[in-house]
């Protein structure tokens, strides 16, 4: 009981708690003062998935309005929060670009379950490259990344996706129709990243 309260405090506390977060966490308290402890989950399972959705706005803020010289397709940004558990999870996602053209997607999530994989590569010191030469461990702002090289049919270059994790988060950057490693680099350190992760933690 304790710890709950200290959790009701604390997203109490925070600036980011909107109406709908306090009524999800009066409905927990109220179900958890009365022993209802599934409704009370329930609830503060939504008031988690309420203070991602802001995070994830306030994410959306920070990322820049053209990337890689392509416009970015504001009316296409996507930001939920998702929850399995009583543990909240953060999506963002922004394109840029045209779909039939030269574009680059965005993905910042939130125990990815692309995570573990990411982190088993960049984790083996003696991996900087593959032997098929697709991906490579590359740094971005300070922060190991992947670079994964896409081929289409005819074994010419379609695109690149850079990874970063940081924390118990994601980001992605699929880059189709960028067709060399240092553009690609370019583009991902172009990101505010900092500003990303402040937020996303």
């Amino acid at each position: 009981m304790k710890n709950f309260i200290l959790i009701l405090g604390f997203f109490s506390a925070t600036q980011l708690v909107a109406q709908e977060v306090e009524k999800h966490l009066a409905g927990a308290r109220t179900a958890y003062n009365s022993g209802n402890l599934e409704d009370a989950r329930f609830n503060l399972e939504n008031a988690l998935r309420e203070i991602d959705v802001a995070i994830g706005k306030e994410i959306l803020k920070v990322l820049p309005a053209t990337l890689g010289g392509l416009p970015a397709n504001t009316k296409d940004d996507n930001v939920t929060g998702t929850s399995m558990t009583i543990v909240s999870g953060l999506y963002v996602h922004r394109t840029y670009g045209k779909p039939d053209g030269k574009n680059i997607t965005l993905d910042i999530i939130s125990d990815s379950p692309l995570m573990g994989a990411v982190n088993a590569i960049l984790s083996m010191p003696f991996v900087m490259n593959t032997g098929d030469g697709t991906q490579k461990v590359i740094k971005i702002q300070g922060y190991k990344s992947l670079l994964t090289k896409r081929t289409n049919e005819n074994g010419q270059t379609a695109g690149y996706d850079v990874q970063t994790p940081f924390g118990n988060t994601l980001l992605t950057l699929y880059c189709n129709g960028i067709t060399t490693e240092a553009e690609a680099t370019q583009i991902a350190n172009s990101i505010p990243l900092e500003r990303i992760i402040k937020l996303a933690q």
